[in-house]
C-alpha cells in the first residue's frame, strides 16, 4: 500500500492510516479547514490528542505539501 498524503485526503482516504478512527479523520479535515496544513508527526499527535504515532503510522504518512494550499483541480 502507498503512503496517504495528510493534507490532501478526503475522510475516507485517511481511513486507510492503520489504527485511524472515523473521528480522527473528521478532526484531521476540521484542524486542515481552520488552520491549514498539518506539518509533521507532532503536529498530527496533538492534532489527534495522542501522546504519540506508531513508526507504521508514520511510514504510511505523507505530510506534503505542508507549506502549500492544495492543487487546482485540472481545467479549474
Amino acid at each position: 500500500m502507498g503512503r496517504v498524503r495528510l493534507n490532501l485526503a478526503n475522510p475516507q482516504e485517511l481511513l486507510e492510516i492503520p489504527g485511524l478512527e472515523r473521528d480522527e479523520a473528521d478532526a484531521i479535515v476540521k484542524f486542515r479547514a481552520e488552520h491549514g496544513p498539518i506539518a509533521d508527526a507532532g503536529q498530527l499527535s496533538r492534532v489527534l490528542g495522542r501522546s504519540g504515532l506508531p513508526d507504521g503510522v508514520l511510514a504510511r504518512i505523507d505530510f506534503d505539501p505542508a507549506n502549500g494550499t492544495a492543487p487546482e483541480a485540472p481545467g479549474a
